[in-house]
């Protein structure tokens, strides 16, 4: 592709006689062009902050030790190269001879003059200083919103396209196209692409490279009431006004589209044909390809649609001397098809003849038409009769397409609003018996959806040890991350007005322009909840699978994926921290205003409604849990102005900034309650002996995380992951069968940068009883999952490694429901009375650790381990109703639910047998055995939380008892 684009540099203007913008200029073959003169501002004085006499005292001493050896002159691309390898201010693609000379074919020679001037002069800030050589450009210009914004955002979204592109999804759409025109024989359909994908992740900046390898002709089709989105290229009017006037019937509107397409190709053909001169340089149908995107998205677009529009395609009809007598007779759908196909013909064997390859025996895809925004076609119904499927302009546009199917032209289409049976016409859509089977709907293809995601070049956003919580925690790093909607329109914002961004984020999860208003579509309550509690979408039924599309359309979803049967879709919300922290501020507006329904109820519905998957109950319960323990955290360290805050607290906002992430002191406030907290603060490890206390341990931690990923494996479930999540304010779920772990909560322990060696984390377990009559078993060791690494950095070993971990055994659906409330009063009490005369003392963190032998004398990371047993608010501190949180775990029992609670009563339910338990009510018939026996099951342990010492004890203890009784009799 570096080649593509090598030898338009310098010369002469393009010129076509049939555009009036371009003055005409006499070229010799051996002269060549030179495109309009570029933009080349630098950068504003004041965002300057680079020692430019240390940088080019550097960049000279590059300059002597690169070129020894080679001769005095250095051609630009060389001098490019190495200031950008001494600014790191620069693109890094600069950095490669192949990224420096497509940066300088695009601009020209006056960039070239640029380069070469400051070589000679030894002084290269000219160079440094150029706004479209900037890794961020926006960063350092000024944007003026006060005089005209949205002139200033258009120009913005259009200096967006000349920031070198980053990523490959260009490359891999090249190779989509050419394998499937390699394999599209004369099916029908085979010869186009739906590309599908959210807004913002760079659909037509994609075909626009896309367009720089193969000869494109380009439209857009934006209409008038969408255009407040700042479309760029700009919409092609002419184009979309002579679609709309396409006849509402089926085969008229089939033989209209295939008129417009011999008008396009004439047109062109006729348009490369007066640039021959100025295409003369071009070596290879890449350069051609080049030159032809540059000419129209600088000059010649907008006359060469005019003049397709205003083609009569009439006057052929009547030089040809044919009457068009009825529009569905064959001989007219072939004779037009066949002129269609020889102006395709002429076409490529114009450009083959410029470049030497007049044969043209490739099977590539030699021309590409592009729709953007091509929702146009499909919205556009054309009548039909009750016997068949209703169709759109755009099933009568494919229709026409495949007349050409002969030629090597592919069709792209481009949309975020898509619906999966649009793609496929229905298998009675064409009505005509030909060669090619238009029923055959396999030759089409699912949608395209690969576009970029998370692109930066050849440079790391962060390396281990170059950022702390602070410099991550900037609305400018977090846009780096996610669809390039968001890094390429924050240097759009003004400076101290990043905020602005995050409100953006905000009106496009919500697809509303007023996201502090509580009003809100259940679409965009359920995209709120969905990014942050990572939701599993079920999407086995129709009306279902809709609500999905409609996601991915309006409220930022991404479709990771359509499978090939096209019946269902794989959508979800990938890590964007921007969108992340939209949504916590949309959370705070839906929790605060008036009428609010708590999240957890929401949840609740969205689940009995079935528009989330049930999945594991307790998994999706413990992220709201954790999630509203973090926010409420946030909250609270954003009100406390006392002498905790290390940091100024921010009065510009009546919201927190949650991606600053909180004190895990306030985490743990929020999430237990302030009596469990305090508790939990004095609490020591249990797998260690003289271990510090909780608070001493963790009196420097911090967490951050606003959303939550799934693990695909246990790969990230590690102190060298936990430094990345915590970049990226993540939070994991374990992938479903990972033993032994299920949520895992990034914790750093100082305030220093951010690498594996600060690192450690909460560990997360559900257990899965409904039953407290089984004991509290379950234990979280950092070694069994390799949570650690057994060899850290900087130097040190395993044993003088002693970061400490947190672990939590969450028992959410713990409810001691088989006895009745008297047996359980009873036992209770007197089981309290035997333990307050027993010389065995309970000492919920002292019991001896060193004389158990079940624990090791020497542990390298210290454990601090957390039971909470029940779901209610006397366990956590954010569970504001039990009964929805009940429900949502659907661990509500038969006898918990009984309207009458007496003794008798309940005695009386479980005679009805609706399960079986040990009893007289179950098995009496049996007579006198152990199966009758009254004696009822042992205590369980009460809902509440437990540090790991203090559960221990009660569980040890409750087995000595047992044991001393059974000698005893």
């Amino acid at each position: 592709m570096a080649g593509a684009s090598g030898s338009f540099g310098q010369g002469g203007n393009p010129t076509s006689e049939h555009d009036d913008d371009f003055n005409v200029r006499s070229t010799s073959p051996k002269t060549e062009t030179q495109r309009p003169e570029p933009d080349l501002k630098p950068i504003e004085s004041r965002y300057d902050k680079l020692d430019h006499h240390k940088l080019d005292e550097l960049t000279i001493a590059y300059f002597q030790k690169a070129t020894r050896g080679l001769p005095a002159f250095l051609n630009a691309e060389w001098i490019l190269m190495i200031v950008a390898e001494t600014c790191h201010r620069l693109n890094s693609n600069l950095k490669s001879y192949s990224g420096a000379t497509e940066t300088l074919s695009h601009y020209g020679t006056a960039l070239e003059k640029i380069v070469l001037k400051a070589h000679v002069g030894k002084d290269y800030k000219a160079v440094r200083n150029l706004v479209v050589l900037q890794k961020n450009p926006y960063a350092y210009v000024d944007v003026d919103h006060s005089t005209d914004d949205k002139q200033n955002i258009a120009s913005a979204v259009k200096l967006a396209w000349k920031v070198p592109y980053q990523g490959r999804a260009h490359l891999l759409l090249y190779e989509t196209v050419a394998t499937m025109t390699w394999n599209k024989g004369l099916r029908s359909n085979a010869n186009s692409l739906f590309i599908v994908q959210s807004t913002g992740t760079g659909k037509s900046r994609t075909v626009h490279e896309h367009s720089k390898l193969v000869f494109t002709i380009p439209f857009n089709l934006t209409a008038d009431e969408e255009k407040k989105g700042f479309p760029y290229p700009f919409p092609d009017n002419a184009i979309r006004e002579h679609f709309h006037n396409a006849p509402r019937a089926f085969l008229p509107a089939r033989l209209y589209f295939l008129k417009f397409l011999f008008d396009l190709f004439s047109a062109v053909l006729e348009e490369v044909e007066t640039l021959k001169d100025w295409l003369k340089p071009a070596k290879t149908y890449g350069d051609v390809a080049d030159a032809w995107s540059f000419y129209l998205e600088e000059k010649g677009r907008n006359n060469l649609y005019r003049r397709v529009v205003r083609m009569e395609y009439e006057k052929f009809l009547e030089e040809e001397e044919i009457e068009v007598k009825d529009e569905s007779d064959p001989a007219v759908f072939n004779l037009i098809a066949k002129q269609t196909q020889n102006k395709i013909s002429g076409l490529i064997s114009f450009i083959g003849k410029l470049v030497g390859d007049e044969k043209c025996k490739s099977p590539d895809a030699r021309v590409v038409v592009s729709f953007d925004e091509a929702q146009y076609l499909t919205n556009i119904s054309i009548p039909t009769s009750a016997d068949l499927p209703p169709r759109t302009l755009y099933d009568a546009f494919c229709a026409a397409t495949n007349e050409i199917l002969p030629s090597p032209v592919f069709f792209l289409f481009l949309s975020t609003q898509f619906t999966l049976w649009r793609f496929v016409p229905p298998q009675t859509m064409f009505l005509l018996d030909r060669i090619i089977s238009y029923s055959d709907q396999n030759n089409i293809r699912p949608p395209f959806t690969e576009l970029p995601f998370d692109c930066f070049g050849d440079e790391p956003l962060i390396r281990p040890g170059e950022k702390t919580l602070k410099d991550v925690s900037t609305i400018h790093f977090m846009s780096q991350f996610g669809r390039p909607m968001f890094s390429n329109l924050m240097g759009a914002m003004v400076h101290g007005t990043e905020l602005h961004m995050v409100n953006l984020a905000r009106a496009k999860l919500i697809a509303s322009s007023k996201p502090d208003i509580a009003e809100m579509t259940d679409d965009a309550k359920l995209a709120v909840l969905a990014v942050r509690l990572l939701l599993d979408f079920n999407t086995s039924q129709a009306d279902r699978q809709a609500r999905m599309v409609r996601l991915v359309q309006n409220h930022m979803a991404i479709a990771f994926s359509i499978p090939k049967h096209r019946e269902a879709l794989s959508v979800g919300y990938p890590s964007e921290p921007i969108l992340a922290e939209a949504a916590a501020r949309q959370m705070n507006v839906m929790r605060n205003s008036c009428n609010a329904m708590s999240i957890a109820l929401l949840l609740q519905e969205f689940v009995e409604r079935g528009l989330v998957d049930k999945g594991e109950r307790g998994e999706l319960v413990a992220r709201l849990i954790f999630t509203l323990a973090y926010d409420e955290a946030a909250e609270a360290y954003e009100r406390d102005t006392s002498e905790n805050r290390k940091d100024p607290v921010d009065e510009s906002s009546d919201c927190p900034f949650y991606s600053r992430g909180v004190p895990l002191k306030y985490f743990i406030v929020a999430l237990f309650g302030k009596t469990h907290a305090e508790h939990t603060f004095k609490s020591h490890p249990d797998n260690v002996r003289n271990g510090q206390t909780f608070e001493q341990a963790f009196e420097r931690a911090w967490v951050r995380f606003t959303h939550f990923q799934r693990a695909g494996n246990s790969s990230v479930i590690s102190t060298e992951a936990a430094w990345a999540a915590a970049a990226r304010a993540m939070a994991f779920q374990s992938s479903s069968g990972h033993a032994g772990m299920d949520i895992f909560i990034p914790v750093v322990l100082r305030d220093e940068k951010l690498q594996e060696e600060i690192m450690t984390g909460i560990l997360v377990h559900l257990n899965d009883r409904v039953s407290a009559e089984t004991k509290v078993r379950a234990e979280i060791d950092e070694q069994e999952i390799g949570f650690f690494p057994s060899q850290p950095a900087n130097g040190l070993n395993a044993n003088t490694d002693s970061r400490p971990y947190i672990t939590i055994v969450m028992e959410l659906g713990v409810q001691p429901f088989y006895r009745t409330q008297a047996e359980n009063e009873a036992k209770s009490n007197a089981t309290r009375a035997d333990r307050a005369s027993s010389p065995a003392e309970h000492n919920t963190t002292s019991r001896n650790v060193a004389t158990s032998p079940r624990r090791p004398a020497v542990v390298a990371h210290p454990r601090y381990s957390i039971f909470a047993i029940g779901c209610s608010p006397s366990v956590y501190n954010v569970v504001d109703d039990k009964d929805v949180y009940a429900t949502l775990l659907s661990s509500r029992h038969i006898l918990q639910e009984h309207s009458r609670q007496t003794p008798d009563s309940l005695s009386a339910v479980r005679r009805l047998k609706p399960f079986w338990i040990a009893g007289p009510e179950c098995f009496d018939w049996v007579g006198e055995t152990k199966l009758s026996s009254v004696d009822p099951p042992e205590e369980p342990v009460a809902e509440g939380v437990y540090t790991g010492n203090e559960l221990r004890s009660v569980v040890e203890q409750d087995e000595d008892e047992n044991a001393f009784m059974a000698n005893s009799q």
